[in-house]
């Protein structure tokens, strides 16, 4: 049964629950050179709960442009995951991670991430120690070499699963 498009589920056990919590498909640019802020929400504190997993996926373009072009997915201060563009070609990336608590100050995290286009992918682990019992605040960035390219995000969304 699919979940309904408006109102709220609501359970008195909320145990085992897919909530879509954040989604932007607007187009975010980069300007000039430096680290710009495409897309940004904040987690409140405690949404996520001490074994929740929140599960994020970006994507947009980059322009044609003989410089570094590099897009990160933060979560707090810890980068999550990171895609490099060193091409002249225009290209689509992609960053998709499953962000697992093991406390409220301890995550596992998987990503799959774009290499050097969307059809070739890559995986990395890593853990984080950021405490989500706190606001944080997730967010993708890009930065350019050279204010000639535009890195473009064009959806970035964001869903928690609580499984107890």
């Amino acid at each position: 049964m699919p979940f309904p498009s408006s109102g709220s589920f609501i359970s008195t056990d909320g145990d085992n629950t897919l909530r879509g919590y954040y989604r932007d498909n607007a187009d975010h640019v980069t300007i000039g050179t430096g680290e710009d802020d495409l897309a940004t929400t904040t987690i409140t504190g405690g949404d996520i709960g001490s074994t929740g997993t929140l599960w994020v996926f970006v994507s947009g373009t980059t322009t044609a442009g003989n410089e570094t072009k590099t897009i990160k997915l933060y979560l707090g201060s810890t980068v999550i995951g990171t895609v490099v563009r060193a091409t002249t070609n225009a290209q689509d990336w992609f960053i998709f991670a499953k962000i697992s608590n093991t406390s409220n100050s301890a995550q596992r995290c998987e990503v799959w991430f774009s290499t050097t286009d969307a059809a070739t992918v890559s995986y990395d682990y890593i853990t984080a120690a950021e405490d989500v019992s706190i606001n944080a605040t997730l967010k993708a960035t890009g930065t350019c070499s050279s204010g000639t390219a535009v890195i473009t995000q064009s959806k970035f969304e964001a869903y928690v699963t609580q499984i107890q």
